[in-house]
């Protein structure tokens, strides 16, 4: 099933029957020419809701192979992603020009609804005609305007410069998004990334703030000095996802630095959690 009649099944199943002949409608306008996506793009929550999705797990099949899961999408997002594919559909080309178009001209659900389409739109691997929209969202103080934009978006992940990821992946950090929800994250990382990472636990820490647990195995592929002895620390944390991903990121710094073999043998012997106890005494034999 493609991206377009993916959608439209979800639709359906949340949308009213007048809304769904609606968004049929307004699409084949769109494909053929016969109407401007201009004036069907704001009125697509009047005919199907601004609801959410409500279709847990689900995903959706980026043309460059990703997965994006669709559990922030509303039933609205989803329309303006099918009147876009359909644009796309009439001209590959100009999709994504005409996504970023449509962001700056909107307000702020048509412009949620232009950031989730652009990585199915044609071009979006190698087009960064859209890279504007991404770069606004990833400054707004909207929370879903800026999830939209850099959170499982592998347009943004793939497009963004280097500096500008930095300050966007970190941004997900600082607001309490999940890392992970950064497209790419492993990949984009790097040194300066991992330094920003440590200094954010260490004034989170201060302010007595919670530190995303997500950060350490990230930070740990390119170690900041004192990452082990901080890291020594977590393994002692109350919370097993703290200790999980904080073992998880000392078993990749064993090899570089050997002496913190003895205390991960040590707290393996007293880790109640059988995972996480199987991921240091792997760590101790590695």
């Amino acid at each position: 099933m493609d991206a377009d009649a993916r959608l439209a099944a979800l639709i359906a199943a949340r949308a009213t029957a007048a809304g769904v002949a609606w968004l049929d409608r307004a699409v084949d306008a769109v494909a053929t020419g016969a109407a401007a996506i201009a004036t069907l793009f704001p009125a697509a929550a009047r005919h199907v809701g601004r609801g959410g999705l409500d279709a847990p797990g689900a995903t959706l099949r980026a043309p460059t192979g990703e997965e994006v899961p669709l559990a922030a999408w509303r039933v609205d997002d989803a329309a303006r992603v099918r009147l876009l594919l359909a644009a796309g559909r009439r001209d590959p080309a100009g999709a994504l020009a005409l996504a970023d178009d449509l962001y700056r001209h909107g307000d702020a659900r048509e412009r949620t609804g232009a950031l989730r389409a652009l990585s199915f739109l044609p071009c979006a691997a190698t087009d960064a005609a859209a890279l504007p929209a991404v770069q606004d969202a990833m400054r707004a103080s909207q929370g879903e305007l800026f999830e939209a934009g850099i959170c499982e978006n592998p347009y943004a992940s793939r497009h963004l410069p280097q500096h500008d990821w930095h300050k966007a992946a970190l941004k997900v950090a600082f607001v309490g998004l999940a890392l992970e929800r950064v497209v790419g994250l492993a990949a984009r990382a790097d040194a300066a990334f991992a330094q920003s990472l440590v200094d954010l636990a260490c004034e989170r820490e201060a302010a007595t703030r919670p530190v995303p647990p997500a950060m350490w195995p990230i930070a740990a592929r390119f170690p900041p000095p004192g990452l082990a002895a901080k890291l020594l620390g977590y393994l002692e944390h109350p919370s097993p996802d703290h200790r999980a991903a904080a073992a998880a990121a000392l078993a990749a710094l064993v090899a570089t630095d050997p002496r913190v073999r003895p205390f991960l043998a040590d707290r393996a012997a007293r880790e109640p959690v059988p995972a996480i106890r199987q991921t240091l005494s792997r760590a101790v034999e590695a």
